[in-house]
């Protein structure tokens, strides 16, 4: 079990991803929940309930305390970041560093992401990478992205 762990968030109008990753870059679970419930979902961590709702990739194990853990807040940079900065910076302890991600590009990222856990079938295999088309939103796996950049770039 990892010590130290970053919650990283790709905030936007209608939707916010976040991940939650190792200090080595490995996913531990994503997911993602409506913008407009921000303060929910934020009571919710702070208050050690359930968020298994949100998740879509990896592991949620709701019996660990996985809060206590999270050493840094990576967000990205893009649609509605200011606001999203001043919420998570007032609801969340201030010892708990929050740190803004260039996030340009991470949606392409994480067509890479998402495939490299979906690993594409025969047919999807020989279309040309930027033609496969994932089956759902990627916000989630784009909020890894911004905590893989994180990753890299403190290593």
């Amino acid at each position: 079990m990892e010590k130290n762990l970053i919650l990283a968030f790709d905030p936007g109008r209608d939707k916010t991803g976040f991940a939650l990753v190792n200090f080595n870059g490995v996913l531990i679970f994503s997911g993602m929940f409506p913008s407009q419930e921000r303060e929910k979902f934020f009571d919710m961590l702070l208050n050690k309930k359930s968020i298994e709702e949100f998740i879509i990739e990896g592991e949620y194990k709701e019996h660990e305390n996985f809060f206590s853990r999270i050493k840094f807040i990576a967000a990205g940079n893009g649609t509605h970041s200011k606001e999203f900065y001043e919420s998570i910076k007032n609801k969340f302890p201030p010892e708990l560093e929050i740190k803004i991600v260039d996030e340009k590009n991470t949606t392409l990222e994480a067509r890479k992401l998402y495939w490299k856990i979906h690993k594409p079938g025969f047919f999807m295999k020989i279309l040309p990478e930027g033609l496969r088309v994932p089956k759902r939103v990627l916000d989630d796996l784009a909020a890894w992205a911004i905590a893989l950049r994180w990753v890299n770039k403190n290593k």
